[in-house]
């Protein structure tokens, strides 16, 4: 496989919500244990957004704007989740209080880029926020997200081979 077929729209959507789902599990059962999932996928699905970008600015030195924008958006996502970080070391916040904020600032970062990307960011940021809230108020969720993630991931399959990204 080639670096277009990695970085194609579709596999870099099934890649986000496979992702999702590992942070989901990895929350649900190290819950007490685990603090800084939902960081380490903010800087994961950061460099998902920005790489193709990077890779077509690139190939093509005079679109530079295809890789700034999601960069400097990406970038602020970031800056705020620092902040939410320090506030939890300071004490302001309790670090599962602070994953679950921080778990928002991801779906809603991922949701804004896909209104200038496609449906799949758009889809992937809504489930992160149904994340959100199966971690906040239920007790088994895991086999629940999986049962909307994969149907998702067949449509998404189809219509990949309907129409090319």
């Amino acid at each position: 496989m080639n670096k277009q077929n990695l970085l194609s729209k579709h596999s870099l959507f099934i890649l986000r919500l496979l992702l999702s789902l590992l942070g989901a599990g990895i929350d649900y059962r190290y819950q007490h244990r685990t603090h800084d999932i939902w960081l380490v996928m903010m800087f994961l699905f950061s460099g998902i957004a920005i790489v193709p970008g990077y890779y077509q600015f690139k190939l093509d030195g005079d679109n530079l704007k295809k890789f700034v924008r999601p960069l400097l958006h990406w970038a602020g996502g970031l800056c705020v989740v620092i902040i939410i970080y320090c506030y939890q070391s300071s004490g302001r916040l309790y670090h599962e209080e602070g994953d679950l904020v921080v778990l928002l600032v991801l779906a809603l970062t991922t949701y804004l880029d896909g209104l200038q990307t496609d449906w799949r960011c758009i889809f992937t940021g809504i489930f992160l926020g149904i994340t959100a809230i199966c971690v906040a108020y239920f007790d088994s969720y895991v086999w629940q997200l999986v049962a909307l993630a994969a149907p998702v991931i067949v449509v998404s399959y189809h219509f990949r081979e309907k129409v090319v990204n």
